[in-house]
């Protein structure tokens, strides 16, 4: 089945879903005990940065806005949001490799 989606859009979800499987990635890294809550997650500094987890959700924050009503350019957005977290996140998940990836750029 076609999306109906542009194809901007649909890398733009590309984006999130890959972000989702990295932090629940990191989750299952970090689950060192039974009693596993997301709380519990920032507490163990030494398994999870939670400066990179609040980091990389406010890169993605505001892509369900962009992706159903754009308030700005791709490239714009791209530049503010996913370079953004790239530049202080090197050795990380990328961002804007996914988007670009995805749109075969």
């Amino acid at each position: 089945m076609d999306s109906s989606l542009s194809k901007d859009a649909l890398a733009h979800l590309e984006v999130m879903t890959q972000v989702t499987m990295y932090l629940r990635s990191l989750g299952f890294k970090a689950r060192g005990s039974k009693s596993f809550t997301l709380f519990g997650l920032f507490k163990r500094s030494n398994t999870l940065d939670s400066e990179l987890v609040a980091d990389l959700m406010d890169a993605i924050q505001n892509t369900p806005a962009q992706v159903s009503k754009p308030f700005c350019s791709t490239e714009e957005y791209i530049k503010i949001y996913y370079r953004s977290f790239d530049l202080k996140y090197p050795n990380s998940i990328s961002l804007e490799a996914i988007f670009k990836s995805y749109n075969g750029d």
